[in-house]
């Protein structure tokens, strides 16, 4: 992990660990080695937290070019989707790479292949892995490359995947990639509108137990004062849609 989260007030910043100072509001930060879990110093009479960023808080603050998938449904995809260690999957497009650091923590002895035509966004991408994990993981394979286009092929035998996932805007169009997936795999389709999904499911064939609905997430302020939601709430992120495919 190159991050540490720099913790105070409620506040927090995620930074290089290299760095020797960061600039805040409440004065400038010196930045200590991290020897532990949790180191702690003192700026203008406030309480500074170092720590080590968990996997939510290094997603929400991760260097993007596009819109990302957020944790609350990063962690019901994985969940739901039943990925486990040794499954081998695919991913188009990877976009900035939130929800393939989400894959890649969980898949440790599977093969894990995502594929983006955008290489902009694939350099972020690999950066924002590296970031996380230190280095680029071993089982990964980035592949350039359109999933749109119907000559599109893969170098590896059809019915290989576990797990499918897409993040396309148009996943109708990638209905080609759908041949490697295994029978009994698990197809993810996320897509901001439902009209999309809509589209998406009447255009395939094959798969049964075709389940879409999204996650809400609100907050609550709990203090000695108060116990109550916050006043604004991170509403409508995205469809989730999971299939199985069965012939």
């Amino acid at each position: 992990m190159k991050k540490i989260i720099i913790y105070c007030d409620k506040k927090k910043w995620l930074i290089d660990k290299d760095l020797k100072k960061f600039s805040t509001h409440f004065g400038n930060i010196e930045i200590p080695e991290m020897e532990r879990e949790v180191e702690i110093s003192f700026v203008n009479n406030r309480k500074i937290y170092f720590l080590k960023p968990t996997i939510s808080e290094f997603i929400l603050k991760l260097k993007r070019k596009t819109q990302i998938i957020y944790s609350k449904d990063i962690a019901v995809i994985i969940f739901y989707s039943d990925l486990k260690e040794t499954d081998n999957v695919i991913e188009t497009g990877t976009g900035s790479g939130a929800l393939l650091i989400g894959i890649l923590s969980k898949v440790k002895e599977g093969k894990v292949i995502t594929i983006e035509k955008n290489e902009e966004f694939r350099k972020i991408a690999e950066k924002n892995i590296e970031n996380y994990f230190g280095q680029i993981p071993k089982n990964l394979k980035f592949i350039n490359g359109d999933v749109y286009d119907e000559n599109f092929k893969l170098n590896i035998e059809e019915e290989w995947a576990d797990k499918i996932f897409l993040d396309l805007p148009e996943p109708w169009r990638a209905k080609n990639i759908l041949k490697y997936l295994k029978i009994g795999g698990i197809l993810v389709n996320y897509n901001p509108q439902i009209t999309q999904i809509k589209r998406f499911i009447e255009g395939i064939n094959g798969f049964i137990d075709i389940n879409v609905f999204e996650i809400l997430e609100r907050n609550w302020i709990v203090d000695e004062k108060r116990a109550r939601p916050v006043d604004l709430m991170r509403g409508h992120t995205g469809f989730i849609m999971i299939a199985r495919k069965v012939e």
